[in-house]
């Protein structure tokens, strides 16, 4: 047998090895494209979220503002917790006049109404009827939080906004509020000061 080209002679035996690998080859070849791929690894559990640590409580301070007149309305105050995604998780202390007219007026606090209207449609319990008090003389006062949402049940750690609403009839309306990260570790933040809420201040805090 001899090469067209070269006009050479080509051994037999070299002739079917060389064969013999254009045949693995293409067979290798084959194999590969064929092979399939692992599916990817799932990813790992995030961890669960850690219970709330009863050695701790949330305080919020409050000093309500003197005001001048002296026909002047106490104003109505809610103090509240919200969880990450904005849902109330328990309201912590409500002002505001339970006698007569009052309680119509609790609409005035716009934020905690809405978010009230939201919890009864969720079944939770009534706010109103298991929070509400009295309105207020100016000075100091300190409510707080136990970590229980309003169904009585402990929330888990992570980060909650606190809320300061208030409303003062034939006076101002103001929102406070206050994002913390409520775990294994103290932490405080001052809310500033308004025309209704002359300062604000809330602590994590170990239990005394």
């Amino acid at each position: 047998m001899k090469n067209p080209e070269s006009n050479a002679p080509i051994d037999r035996r070299g002739a079917v090895f060389r064969i013999a690998g254009v045949a693995l080859s293409f067979a290798g070849l084959t194999g590969f494209t064929g092979m399939r791929r692992s599916p990817p690894a799932s990813p790992l559990p995030l961890p669960a979220s850690r219970p709330w640590d009863d050695r701790f409580e949330l305080a919020v301070d409050l000093e309500l503002a003197q005001q001048g007149g002296f026909r002047a309305h106490r104003p109505y105050v809610a103090v509240w917790v919200e969880d990450a995604t904005g849902r109330r998780v328990r309201t912590i202390s409500l002002w505001v006049n339970t006698s007569g007219r009052g309680p119509r007026y609790i609409r005035e606090l716009r934020r905690w109404f809405d978010g009230e209207r939201s919890a009864e449609d969720a079944g939770a319990p009534d706010a109103f009827a298991t929070t509400s008090s009295a309105t207020r003389l100016p000075g100091r006062y300190q409510v707080t939080w136990n970590g229980r949402d309003d169904r009585g049940t402990a929330v888990p750690q992570g980060s909650y906004r606190v809320v300061v609403e208030a409303a003062r009839e034939h006076g101002s309306y103001q929102l406070m509020q206050q994002q913390l990260n409520l775990a294994a570790t103290p932490v405080a933040a001052d809310l500033g000061s308004n025309e209704e809420i002359a300062s604000a201040r809330v602590e994590y805090r170990r239990k005394n």
